[in-house]
């Protein structure tokens, strides 16, 4: 088994592992109390809900963890972890948020944690927005899961109360749904789909992430498909020769120019 075998399923597990006992936490809950809210209790959990998820930065640094495989010889306190408080996230997701263009093209080095940003900017918008079809695509169809299990993850890391105001299609697990795709009660699905001309054409996403753009042979040919469809789009990769390397410098040149 190869090491990114051994970390993919180092996170099912504990994926599986986290599951198990919030379910339990709910029954033992549902025992002790109706639950039931008041009127002031509702305005008071709406305005919580709102601060939450305010921005994508201040969800995923306060209110849902990620997960590091290396925790223990790293000597942190355990696997899950709230995302690193980074000085570069904040302008990164500001960047993603920002609406006055629908392109956004992004370079990094495979520390810096930016494909689980951009999954989390994601994720968010298929929580707030009802009906956001959104589409991860990436070099494999088992690279394509990868993205979809971090969605399911952050979902899942959140505290009860917010799961319970973002809750899945018709109550399905995180564990029951499908490997590719993420759907939500309000009507919103990640698909994570492979790399190739023609895949996207079966979806009408408002949302695109293409992950690691510059080793995937047709992405200059899928940014296109997606062009004409899409309101969000995202391209992100390491750096390599090629299409999106070519795209991006031009990008940069006008923006120069103009």
């Amino acid at each position: 088994m190869s090491s990114h075998d051994e970390l993919a399923s180092l996170r099912q597990a504990a994926l599986a592992t986290l599951i198990l006992e919030q379910q339990q936490e709910e029954i033992d809950r549902a025992r002790r109390s109706s639950n039931m809210l008041s009127d002031g209790q509702r305005k008071k959990r709406a305005e919580e809900v709102r601060d939450a998820t305010s921005s994508t930065y201040r969800w995923l640094t306060k209110f849902t963890k990620t997960y590091n495989p290396h925790w223990k010889e790293q000597k942190l306190a355990g696997p899950y972890l709230p995302f690193p408080d980074w000085p570069f996230f904040p302008v990164l997701l500001e960047y993603l948020e920002d609406d006055t263009e629908n392109v956004k093209l992004i370079e990094k080095s495979r520390t810096m944690m930016v494909t689980w940003a951009i999954t989390g900017y994601f994720t968010l918008q298929a929580m707030l927005v009802p009906e956001r079809e959104i589409v991860i695509q990436t070099m494999t169809d088992e690279k394509g899961e990868q993205p979809i299990e971090y969605a399911k993850h952050l979902w899942q890391s959140q505290p009860e109360w917010l799961r319970n105001e973002f809750p899945l299609k018709e109550g399905k697990p995180v564990d029951k749904q499908p490997k590719n795709e993420f759907r939500f009660a309000n009507g919103s699905v990640i698909f994570g789909i492979p790399a190739g001309a023609g895949k996207i054409r079966s979806y009408h996403p408002w949302g695109y992430f293409n992950d690691e753009t510059a080793f995937q042979a047709e992405a200059g040919v899928a940014y296109d498909e997606a062009l004409s469809a899409c309101k969000k789009l995202v391209l992100n990769s390491t750096a390599a020769a090629g299409w999106y390397f070519d795209f991006t410098n031009d990008s940069e040149m006008a923006e120069a120019t103009a």
